[in-house]
Formats: C-alpha cells, structure tokens, sequence
C-alpha cells in the first residue's frame, strides 16, 4: 500500500508540472532583423539605431527590391524612384539624418524613406527588429487570450494578453491567424479577435491614355525630302515614323522631321510619333548610358526635339544592347518617362518577347519598363530570322501567346500592344554538287503574294503555327514559306482580345495589304 500511495504522488506531481508546463507561457526568444508582411528578411546587422533614428543597409534594399533605386557610383548619388519622381541622396556631402556611412555600408534613415518604398510599405521601427508592412488588416481581441509562436500548438504559449489589445494581421493558417503583436510575430486563435480595420494601399500611378492603339511604323531608310502620301489604310490612328537615330559619330540625333507629313496626319486624326532608335549599337550606346552627362544630354535632346516639334508621342526604339547596361539602360528610361510625363508626352518603348540571347532580350528590365512607360510595344515577330535558328514561321502563335502571357507578370494589359508583321520570310534549301546551303529573303505581304501565286505552291494550314504553309521545289531549290494573311492576322487578333491588351503595332505601314488593314479595323470596331 505504502508502494502504492508513492507511485500515486509522483504521478500527481507529474501531472501538476503537465498542468503548469501547459498553462505557463513559452518564454520564445524574440527574433531581431528585418521582417518584410512578417516574414523574416534580413539580420540585426542590417539595421543601425542611434538616439530615437532607425537606418536600413541601402545595399539590402536594393538587393531585395524594396525600393526601386540606382546607385550612381561615378557621381556618388543614390537615386530612389516612386510615382513618377526622382529622389537623389548626394553621398559626396557629410553624413547627414538622411544616411549614414557604417564600415563601407550606406545606411538610410527609416524617416526618409516612408513613402518611398515599393508596393507602399510602411515602416514599424523597434529596438533591434524592424517591420515592413502593407495593405494592413488590423484586429482587437475582446478578452484575454493567449498568444503562441507556433499554430496548432497549444503548449508554445508566449504570453496572455490584455483585451482590446491590437494585431497586425499577416495571413490565416488554418484557425490560426498569423500576426505582429508589437515587436513579435506569432499566432492567435482566429476566433478569439474581430477586425478593427483594414487599409489597402493605393496602386502606383499610371496613366491610360487611350484603349484600342493601331499603330503602325513607317520605315525611313534616308532622310525625306518631300512628302507622297501613302493611302489612308483602315483603322490606323497612330503613325511611327523612324525619322530619329542617334549618330555614331556625334552621339546626337540625326533629325529627319518632316512637317507636311505630320500636318497630313493631324489633319485626319492620326496621332504621329516618331521612333527615337539608338541606331542598335551596344558600344556607342554602352558610352551614352555609362556617362552621366552624355546620357542626360540624350534625355533632354528627345524631349527639346518633342517639345519643338509639337509631339504628341514617342517611341523609344533600342535595342541591341550589352547586358552588362541592363540596369543604367533602366535608369535611362526612368528618367525619360518621368521627363516626358512634365511635358505630357506619351511615351511608348519597343520590346521583344522574352529569350535567352543577353542582346535582344535578357537586357531589358521588364519590371522598370512596365511601370515607367505609357505602353509596351511586343515586338512578336521575328522567331527565327536566319537558317541557323530553325525553319520555320517568324511569328508562330502559341509562341507570340507564350510572349504576351510572359510580359502580363511585368505590365498591366492596358499598357500592352501587340507587334504584328506584315511580312514573312521565304526559306530556300539549295542542293548542289552534293553540298547542302540555305538562303532566307525577307518580304513583304503583298510580294510574298505574287511569288507564292506565280508558282506551283503546295499550300496546307499549319495547325501549330496557325497559319497556311506552302512548299514548292525548282530545280535544286526548295522553297517554304509561312504565309502572312487574313487567317494568320485574325488568329493574332484573338489574343489581342483573349488578352484584352491596348491594341496593335504593325511593321510596317506600306508592307500589308487593304485586306489585311480592313480585317483591323472591323477587330476594333
């Protein structure tokens, strides 16, 4: 019996250290750092407290995105952007409130940086630990309850809290809710708490100037010295002609304006704006970005020339350029659209669907090119150009949707026009002497017409590629051909509108036909 009353008293000792384990709190150690929406970021080391001011590492905040910014070494200035405005730091001066210099490290003060974040974060500053917080969910608890550093688990009590105490909600975990409670993060019992408010942060700003945009470029291969007008073709209501390309030589524009031709276009409301192209050269365009002065001088010259001229418009044509500029080529073009937005020009920029050649593709930051721009033109042609790249069509469909569906995670569908070719390519394979060579020809709509008509073609529809085929063999040549026409325009069409995207740019204005023309204007209509 004696055995017995002693197994019985550990056994109630047991239970009362179960019973005070599960009711006492957790003493969870706090941790310290940078969280971004509640999710742990970055270490204590990234934060700099003195007297009542907190500072971030900039270099944490650009490598996280957090800001958008560049850091203009060779004039030491830090630029940070947001809405449509340019925020410089002169690190050349003193360290001052706005930033400090700790072991090499720019650090930039919390007070200068609310409302310059990205996505609107606001910053909640503490000792040794900062949040960054958006589209805030605020919730009260009506009594008290306790609060856990992990869901589902009852005994990692943290603390019991007062009621009419306020949570920062994060997110909903099962019946848990994840949240800030001052300077920590855990989890409370989602019904013990009812919502207090919530406060959604505005978007950026953008500007959405017109809806259903036909453009089409006019290719100059010299300067006009008189003006023939071309017919008036059905549905087009914005003109690029490409009458400016930087000089190789002086690093200026060449000016090929013409003011009959812009007076003949106004004069049927046809928008005109003209294509600004750095005359796709990586190396002068590499030391135009990469010097201060000679890219600001490129900035202002397309906005006198605009101003003179009495654009209404613009299009911002580069390409061909080192990867290694990919960002200097962003800062370019923020500065260019925050220019043309003070003068209210419509700014538009060419761009190709997404690839992994680093000159035609991987330098352009989509991200930066979506937001500081009036409209993206998707250059959705040329697939393949040479025979190297594979035969085949130069726009095929699910490869044009595959560019359209790509862009949609950098820009809005407003901002989006769709490139359209009116030309094809004609692909011979040559036999001779036992030796295999190719040859490509570029043409246009209606030449590509008269050569496929004036010969025996074998035409199929390309279901893939979602146009008609057509092969036709001469002596030793073998000719193929993925035929530009109502069909293949019509299917290209059904992404505009699957997309619902602000319209199409066509290359070029002479290279289609009436037919074609008329199948975009009932589109649109």
């Amino acid at each position: 019996m004696k055995k017995v009353g002693i197994i019985m008293g550990v056994v109630a000792v047991v239970l009362v250290i179960v019973v005070f384990i599960i009711l006492s709190p957790r003493q969870a150690e706090k941790r310290q750092g940078i969280f971004v929406q509640g999710v742990w970021f970055g270490e204590r080391e990234h934060i700099y407290q003195i007297h009542t001011d907190t500072y971030i590492d900039y270099d944490f905040l650009s490598e996280h995105n957090l800001i958008d910014t560049y850091h203009e070494t060779t004039m030491g200035q830090i630029y940070i952007y947001k809405d449509f405005n340019r925020y410089t730091i002169d690190l050349t001066i003193e360290p001052t409130k706005v930033f400090q210099e700790i072991e090499d490290s720019i650090f930039i003060n919390l007070n200068y940086l609310e409302g310059k974040f990205k996505d609107s974060y606001k910053a909640i500053a503490y000792p040794e630990v900062v949040f960054l917080e958006k589209n805030e969910h605020v919730v009260m608890n009506d009594q008290t309850i306790w609060f856990y550093d992990g869901y589902n688990q009852p005994m990692h009590k943290i603390q019991r809290v007062a009621p009419k105490s306020q949570w920062v909600v994060y997110d909903t975990i099962e019946d848990y809710v994840y949240v800030r409670y001052n300077d920590q993060v855990g989890y409370i019992r989602n019904w013990d708490v009812s919502t207090l408010s919530i406060h959604h942060n505005r978007e950026s700003l953008h500007t959405n100037y017109f809806k259903e945009i036909v453009l089409a470029w006019d290719f100059f291969t010299r300067r006009p010295t008189t003006f023939q007008p071309d017919p008036i073709y059905p549905g087009l209501n914005v003109v690029s002609p490409t009458w400016f390309e930087i000089d190789i030589d002086t690093y200026t524009y060449k000016d090929w304006h013409l003011q009959d031709y812009v007076d003949y276009y106004e004069a049927i409301q046809i928008q005109v704006w003209p294509a600004f192209s750095n005359a796709f050269n990586p190396r002068v365009t590499s030391e135009i970005l990469n010097n201060y002065t000679k890219r600001w001088q490129l900035i202002n010259e397309i906005i006198q020339i605009s101003k003179t001229y009495g654009y209404k418009g613009i299009n911002i044509d580069f390409e061909n350029i080192y990867l290694e500029d990919k960002d200097v080529f962003a800062l370019f073009i923020r500065d260019l659209y925050i220019a043309a937005r003070r003068e209210n020009i419509i700014m538009s920029i060419d761009l190709t669907i997404i690839s992994n050649s680093p000159t035609w593709s991987m330098f352009y930051d989509r991200e930066v090119l979506g937001e500081y721009s009036d409209y993206l033109m998707l250059m959705a042609y040329d697939e393949r150009t040479r025979p190297e790249h594979g035969i085949g069509s130069i726009a095929s469909l699910p490869w044009v949707e595959f560019g359209v569906d790509h862009l949609l995670n950098y820009a809005p569908n407003h901002k989006i026009v769709l490139g359209l070719p009116f030309y094809t390519r004609l692909w011979e394979t040559i036999r001779e002497n036992g030796t295999v060579k190719y040859d490509v020809t570029a043409l246009k709509i209606t030449t590509a017409e008269n050569f496929v008509a004036n010969r025996d073609f074998v035409i199929v529809y390309d279901e893939e590629a979602g146009q008609f085929y057509g092969e036709y063999t001469e002596g030793n040549v073998f000719y193929q051909i993925w035929i530009e026409d109502t069909v293949s325009l019509s299917n290209r069409l059904a992404i505009v509108e699957k997309y619902d995207l602000a319209g199409v740019a066509v290359w070029a204005l002479d290279y289609g036909s009436l037919e074609m023309w008329q199948v975009i204007k009932d589109f649109f209509r």
